[in-house]
């Protein structure tokens, strides 16, 4: 057994602990102060000198230094929880009514933790140094940008980062070039017309109908301006006019997700859209505000040589029945802003999938769970990785 993998399993009772704690006490994004604080006094038992950096002040930096000079690698975990009740039956369940963990931070946070013990313990076994980045507030896209903002990424050669994934087997890890996840926005439009009576619409200027109409001829975007083999999502996620069933809509809002991978179109994407929505707003005799369209994320895409990396990392850990494989997801993770800065950077899936354990509901889901016997695992190749990087 690789001293990583040895290393992991005798912690083991920890990172459950750790996760168990965070998912037990979950925070909202730019507000993880007392997650932060917890991270910064484990750190500090381990000897180590942890930093709180962001202008949130919940972003957490910490070095470990190898043996002697060398490269330098980022390990990212985030660490906010969501806006969703919980709806499992747990000892560890949310203590905060509203909020949990549904999306796994609380493991990446306990597993990077782990990695800290690890690395720790095998500083004589690589040169060079690995940086521990505890991410605030992935959840609004905000925390990776600040990091980068407050210098973590300064002198760093490689990053990696990782997400749990409950459709794929506990104990097994997907690692694969090209793109693993989407680029996104989030785009708000507003019709303003003129309000009237139901019964004569004449003399009224009708915002809401403006914005029904804008929602399907954005469709035509998709499949007439763009490649089709180039996948691309416009969702429409909320549309509100009107304050009475007999009077006509004065203003309408216009609210949603644009999703691809490729960056050519993500970038040519909002002035088409742009000209649509003002067409239609012209159409209907309403005034268009662009209230919104901002980029959320960049395309998560792993390149060739670090995905190499990654496999033969894993593979040495778990043998080739390690690696899973997954197509990609339109789902968005800022984590592309690290990837984007860094060009040696690696996006890992961590399969925590389990039926039987009841670990097999959706990210966001009230339901989710993760398979606790993944977590060593996933610390270990957050280690093995860094070091097969430093020692190449």
């Amino acid at each position: 057994m690789e001293k990583t993998l040895q290393l992991a399993m005798e912690n083991k009772d920890y990172i459950v602990e750790m996760r168990r704690h965070f998912h037990c006490h979950p925070e909202a994004s730019e507000h993880e102060v007392n997650t932060s604080k917890r991270i910064y006094e484990e750190l500090e038992k381990m000897g180590l000198e942890p930093k709180m950096v962001c202008s949130s002040g919940t972003g957490v930096m910490c070095d470990i230094k190898g043996k002697g000079p060398g490269k330098t690698i980022a390990l990212r975990a985030d660490m906010d929880a969501l806006s969703v009740q919980e709806l499992n039956d747990v000892p560890y369940k949310s203590t905060v009514d509203g909020m949990m963990h549904a999306c796994g931070h609380d493991a990446h946070t306990a597993t990077l933790l782990g990695a800290a013990k690890i690395l720790n313990a095998c500083r004589d076994d690589f040169n060079g140094t690995v940086r521990l980045l505890f991410q605030p507030a992935e959840e609004t896209a905000y925390g990776a940008k600040a990091m980068i903002e407050a210098g973590c990424l300064d002198g760093v050669d490689a990053t990696m980062g990782t997400h749990v994934n409950p459709s794929i087997k506990a104990g097994t890890f997907s690692v694969e070039a090209g793109p693993r996840l989407a680029a996104a926005t989030w785009f708000k439009y507003r019709f303003i017309g003129k309000p009237g009576h139901g019964a004569q619409p004449h003399q009224g200027v009708d915002a809401g109908l403006a914005a029904c109409a804008a929602a399907l001829d954005l469709q035509h975007i998709v499949s007439r301006e763009f490649p089709a083999d180039k996948p691309l999502v416009i969702t429409i996620g909320k549309i509100e006019a009107g304050t009475r069933f007999n009077v006509i809509a004065a203003e309408a809002v216009l609210e949603g997700t644009v999703r691809c991978y490729d960056p050519e179109i993500f970038r040519a994407v909002p002035a088409s859209m742009e000209r649509v929505v003002k067409g239609v707003a012209d159409a209907y005799r309403c005034e268009l505000v662009v209230e919104k369209h901002d980029a959320l994320t960049m395309p998560c895409y792993n390149p060739e040589a670090p995905t190499l990396r990654g496999q033969a990392t894993v593979k040495k850990l778990f043998g080739e029945e390690g690696l899973a494989h997954v197509a990609p997801t339109m789902g968005g993770e800022d984590y592309s802003f690290m990837m984007d800065k860094v060009a040696d950077s690696l996006y890992i899936s961590v399969g925590t999938g389990n039926a039987e354990k009841g670990c097999c509901e959706p990210n966001h889901s009230g339901r989710f769970n993760v398979d606790e016997d993944a977590l060593p695992g996933a610390s270990a190749v957050y280690a093995q990785y860094a070091m097969d990087y430093l020692n190449e």
